[in-house]
């Protein structure tokens, strides 16, 4: 008996614990929050190290939507910030709102798809991502159109049960033009992939460049990193 009423008596002061400490936890969010949107770059960057790494707030829909926010707002500055813990910081942000985005949302998931980093994550939803992504390229640097491409490999691979014949011709249009871009910004992302990702269809493609680039010198890595895409893809090939 005595065991029984222990029990219950700790149970009792677990749950007036938890009662005590949510409200400051709510606080110490809601203050958070705020900071997150700072105009100040390192108050931003403190707050979202905070959030990122605390279980009870990644599970708190208010905190989802303000991260997911907080990246839209990001991406509209300049892509490419030459502040070192700046990169940082929006890398951090991609990598949390990966975690918690609502991925049959597709307004979350494009803002994720237009961030300066792509999560690895994207590929996983090809579905509700392609789209973003092809809608991205339409005015895209080449600096980061190469990345987009190569999401686009990754994606394709990934979900290719998920999308439709036309997109699926489409995607694979797009890579096969990669593959002939004059600015290597474009090209050596898209044979990266096709490295890692890509299947026998694109290896004719592929080929063309490992053989014809316009630059054949020994420095030059275009040739050779179509020629190693290539024997990836025949290795991959042969395991299956």
């Amino acid at each position: 008996m005595r065991k029984i009423l222990s029990a219950v008596a700790l149970a009792l002061m677990a749950t007036i614990l938890g009662v005590a400490q949510n409200p400051a936890h709510k606080t110490d969010t809601d203050a958070l929050l705020a900071k997150l949107r700072s105009d100040n770059a390192e108050v931003r960057s403190e707050a979202l190290d905070q959030l990122r790494t605390d279980p009870v707030a990644l599970r708190d829909p208010k905190v989802k939507a303000a991260l997911v926010n907080q990246l839209d707002r990001e991406n509209q500055e300049t892509l490419y910030a030459e502040e070192e813990d700046y990169a940082d910081y929006v890398g951090w942000l991609v990598d949390t709102v990966a975690k918690v985005v609502d991925w049959s949302n597709p307004h979350q998931a494009c803002i994720l798809a237009n961030s300066v980093y792509l999560a690895d994550a994207l590929a996983d939803h090809a579905k509700v991502t392609v789209p973003c992504l092809l809608l991205r390229l339409k005015n895209t640097p080449a600096l980061s159109r190469g990345r987009v491409v190569a999401m686009l490999v990754q994606a394709l691979a990934k979900g290719r049960s998920e999308l439709d014949a036309a997109t699926i011709k489409t995607v694979q249009q797009i890579i096969l033009s990669a593959l002939r871009d004059p600015d290597g910004a474009v090209k050596i992302p898209t044979m990266k992939a096709l490295g890692s990702f890509g299947g026998e269809d694109m290896i004719p493609a592929l080929r063309v460049v490992a053989e014809k680039d316009p630059n054949p010198s020994e420095g030059y890595a275009i040739r050779r990193w179509a020629a190693e895409a290539i024997t990836a893809i025949q290795k991959r090939a042969g395991q299956r």
